[in-house]
């Protein structure tokens, strides 16, 4: 099974990693992740994209959430090239879901920082990404916990060790 997480620790602590120049604050015990978007109709990464942190939120309750800053100065994509597949109204507000593809960048082994060589993994979003407007929320992106139902990934969280483990799902029999 290949690991979308592997041994992530999630800190006692907060801490800080820097994104494109940006300082951004890591709370302490939140299960960070490392992402990059694309347009739906491409279907690989874009060799070029930095990835970002995003943090793995089973609470939340769609695929993946982003606020609009983020999605044009983190993911290098603007929204209006994003084609809107529904809306969800959400504390008073209409929220836009947009066609995207997410892709997460595999950790090293018990490492929050420091990625493999690996190739990310897809995530599939056929629902749809929320984009909010303003900068308020959410205040990292979200990966929610449709996207592990949706793509039968298996998430175990090690509480005494502070660590996270995500992967794709268990094949037991190759034609299935």
């Amino acid at each position: 099974m290949p690991y979308l997480l592997n041994r992530m620790p999630f800190l006692e602590d907060p801490g800080e990693v820097v994104i494109r120049g940006e300082r951004v604050r890591i709370r302490a015990i939140q299960i960070i992740l490392w992402v990059t978007l694309s347009l739906r109709r491409v279907r690989s990464t874009n060799p070029l994209a930095i990835p970002f942190p995003a943090i793995l939120d089973t609470g939340h309750t769609h695929t993946f959430s982003i606020h609009g800053r983020h999605l044009t100065e983190w993911a290098g994509l603007q929204p209006d090239n994003l084609p809107v597949l529904a809306t969800i109204r959400e504390r008073d507000r209409r929220i836009l879901l947009r066609a995207a593809n997410i892709w997460v960048h595999p950790n090293e082994r018990c490492v929050r920082d420091k990625l493999t060589d690996g190739p990310p993994h897809f995530v599939d979003a056929d629902g749809g990404i929320a984009i909010y407007p303003g900068n308020d929320f959410p205040r990292l992106p979200i990966l929610g916990l449709r996207a592990i139902a949706e793509n039968n990934f298996v998430l175990k969280v090690d509480g005494s060790k502070r660590q996270a483990t995500l992967q794709t799902p268990i094949r037991w029999w190759p034609f299935t």
